[in-house]
């Protein structure tokens, strides 16, 4: 007897976690094609993560939104640690300590907006200003990463490429589900 509950809780789990998995798969796959800037393999292998960390599968397409911006606020958060760190490194000069500290405003000012989207996703289902705030936390990582580029006479490459271009992608992603969710109403 205790074998068979074993078997039909196990199957329920099981067949919870297809069903994520499954959505997570359909879902970035049309946000992939629909948007150049997003890697299918990153969104799948980003959502997948957060899924498995936080021990909670995704039944609709609401979850996937409030997952990616969970999921990029939690990756700001890192880069702003980074960028407090990249601020003491004597190494750097006075004009990419500069632009790091811009980009530690920026990304400050990011989560701020994703913390907007959220409320506008959650409590008032306001798919509009969720884009409009979900765009403003991407626009301020291209921001970050092209002030290093404007001192061209030394060819200055920024310390938070792969980091930007995270964050853009997470932020990409997330876009592309509140575009589905407003295309499917």
């Amino acid at each position: 007897m205790k074998f068979l509950v074993y078997m039909i809780i196990s199957l329920l789990f099981l067949s919870q976690y297809s069903n994520g998995s499954n959505l997570i798969i359909q879902s970035c796959k049309e946000a992939s094609k629909n948007d150049p800037n997003l890697s299918y393999d990153f969104c799948v292998k980003s959502l997948k993560e957060a899924a498995s960390k936080d021990k909670t599968q995704p039944t609709n397409l609401e979850d996937l939104v409030n997952m990616s911006i969970n999921l990029t606020k939690s990756n700001g958060t890192n880069i702003m640690s980074k960028i407090s760190k990249n601020l003491k490194n004597q190494s750097y000069d006075d004009y990419v300590k500069g632009c790091l500290q811009d980009c530690l405003d920026l990304y400050d000012d990011s989560l701020s907006s994703l913390d907007k989207a959220m409320v506008a996703f959650n409590k008032s289902k306001d798919l509009n200003t969720a884009n409009v705030e979900v765009s403003a936390a991407m626009d301020d990582s291209v921001t970050c990463e092209d002030q290093f580029k404007e001192r061209k006479e030394k060819n200055e490459t920024s310390p938070l490429t792969e980091e930007n271009h995270v964050y853009f992608q997470l932020n990409a992603m997330s876009l592309s589900f509140i575009t589905m969710i407003d295309q499917h109403n």
